[in-house]
């Protein structure tokens, strides 16, 4: 961030390179605890049902139609993840050595045109559900939600969700 001003400041002829925008990267400060993620890489007995959509302009409504719903443990890891993520704008480093049962932990399904979507097979633990909805501008929908002994949990994703920077 340092050596833009220095360069402007006409301490050196020389160009500088240009930053590439995005996110930074950064060390997260919690490791992998494979112990604590175990319970998440296997099936279960539970279930979700959702919909997401937020309310626009004229009270029309944007849904998450076609996009991506991803059910992530919420560990210690993924809490972190999440900070770095949505609230400072950074993206933490890949790990060095991804643990293999990492992949079955992190569930992926899409909405449909209606912006509903569901996940099965999933065991007890506490999880964020999170998606994007398409809107004037995209928005991140976020909630945290626990399942135990064989539910099917409804969730509904709205404005109350959006992730705010």
């Amino acid at each position: 961030m340092l050596g833009l001003p220095l360069a402007y400041a006409g301490c050196s002829t020389r160009q500088e390179p240009v930053p590439q925008s995005g996110p930074r990267f950064v060390t997260m400060r919690t490791k992998f605890d494979y112990s604590e993620h175990e319970s998440y890489a296997k099936a279960g007995d539970n279930g979700i049902r959702g919909q997401a959509f937020i309310r626009q302009e004229r009270d029309s409504l944007a849904t998450c139609a076609g996009n991506r719903v991803l059910l992530l443990p919420a560990t210690s890891y993924f809490r972190e993840m999440f900070w770095h993520m949505i609230i400072a704008g950074s993206e933490p480093n890949p790990p060095k050595t991804p643990h293999p049962s990492l992949k079955g932990m992190i569930r992926r399904t899409e909405c449909d045109a209606k912006g509903n979507f569901s996940f099965a097979e999933i065991p007890d633990g506490t999880w964020f559900v999170l998606t994007q909805v398409n809107a004037k501008q995209d928005r991140v929908l976020i909630t945290e939600m626990t399942l135990a002994n064989g539910e099917t949990a409804q969730v509904l994703l709205t404005d109350k969700h959006i992730v705010r920077r």
